[in-house]
């Protein structure tokens, strides 16, 4: 489970999901149409949690995990939360 902080109008509202980030926002958006302006910085171990969610769930494979990570500003710290959900 994943708590994120919606920016709706301005003001802030937290979600619950089980599902990815950009599920999230998708689910967001069809609720809240423009007034949904984005979520405040996800902090990396949330971040992480959901990718290796998607990973685990086989949403995304090795290759998209690995592309993402070399995205990542944070990529140390992230493979190291991804070490500890391994074991």
């Amino acid at each position: 489970m994943l708590q994120l902080t919606a920016i709706v109008d301005g003001k802030r509202a937290t979600m619950l999901t089980e599902g990815s980030i950009a599920e999230a926002a998708r689910s967001c958006r069809d609720r809240f149409g423009a007034r949904f302006e984005g979520f405040a910085p996800i902090p990396t171990e949330t971040k992480a949690r959901s990718k290796w969610g998607e990973y685990r769930e086989k949403q995304i494979s090795r290759e998209e995990l690995e592309a993402w990570l070399k995205e990542q500003d944070d990529e140390k710290e992230i493979r190291e939360i991804f070490n500890v959900l391994r074991g």
